[in-house]
């Protein structure tokens, strides 16, 4: 694998995963996080987890799945702490799924470990791409 093609990964996984894992939960307020458990919450968790993204075939693609896709095209072990942080993350969302599914009373007692794994994911993706296109400039690549 080539530090290119680790960048293209990284920068799918940044946009496909990072961006739309919390892309409706990330934009509520802090009450929905830590008051009564709302349908609002339910659907944007629901929303980014669950439905992720869609395949081309208009089926939804979870957050775990996504993470199950890209990342086979990664060699092992994982080739940055970044990602390893990652897959830690995306296995608590995974974690999840019955709980997001039909337990409404889990998933509110999940909140702060989802809210905290999406942001991991997000945080850990973006950093790594930022860390990964500067080394690329500095070697002039």
């Amino acid at each position: 694998m080539t530090d290119r093609d680790l960048i293209e990964i990284v920068a799918a996984l940044k946009h496909d995963l990072g961006k739309y894992s919390s892309w409706m939960s990330a934009n509520l307020s802090e009450e929905e996080w830590d008051g009564p458990l709302s349908d609002t919450l339910v659907d944007a968790l629901c929303r980014d987890l669950l439905r992720t993204r869609t395949r081309r075939d208009g089926t939804p693609e979870s957050a775990w799945e996504v993470w199950d896709r890209l990342r086979e095209e990664l060699p092992l072990p994982l080739p940055a702490p970044e990602l390893e942080a990652v897959e830690a993350a995306v296995e608590v969302l995974r974690g999840a799924e019955p709980a997001l599914r039909e337990d409404r009373e889990a998933l509110s007692a999940l909140r702060p470990t989802l809210r905290a794994a999406q942001r991991e994911v997000r945080g850990e993706l973006l950093r790594l791409h930022r860390r990964l296109l500067r080394i690329q400039e500095q070697s002039g690549r």
